[in-house]
């Protein structure tokens, strides 16, 4: 599991086989992984993923059970794509406006 392509080999079986029989090395090993991802991304987007794998952290932690966790992280999920699909409809919007009102004055010009 510590090669350099952790995202493309993943094999779910070996992860839980991992999980079940060392949950310690599972845990670290998955911390690993996800910080070689988020070392792979732009350095200004590095503090960003860095508080969410915390805030998904925590929530993993707080769930109490697999079955809630899964839960609280889809909420937290449709929490995030309501936002960005409320932005998505507002940059809609000024967009809009702006070429309307680059129509008009267009129109208006001498």
């Amino acid at each position: 599991m510590s090669n350099n392509n952790d995202e493309q080999d993943f094999d779910f079986d070996v992860w839980k086989e991992l999980a079940h029989s060392d949950p310690g090395t599972y845990f670290a090993e998955r911390r690993r992984v996800i910080e070689n991802f988020i070392s792979t991304c732009p350095p200004d987007k590095q503090a960003v993923l860095r508080d969410l794998q915390g805030r998904i952290d925590a929530s993993r932690a707080m769930a109490g059970s697999p079955n809630q966790s899964v839960r609280d992280l889809s909420r937290m999920m449709e929490d995030y794509l309501l936002a960005l699909s409320e932005r998505l409809m507002a940059l809609h919007r000024e967009t809009s406006a702006l070429q309307s009102s680059l129509r008009q004055g267009l129109r208006g010009a001498p």
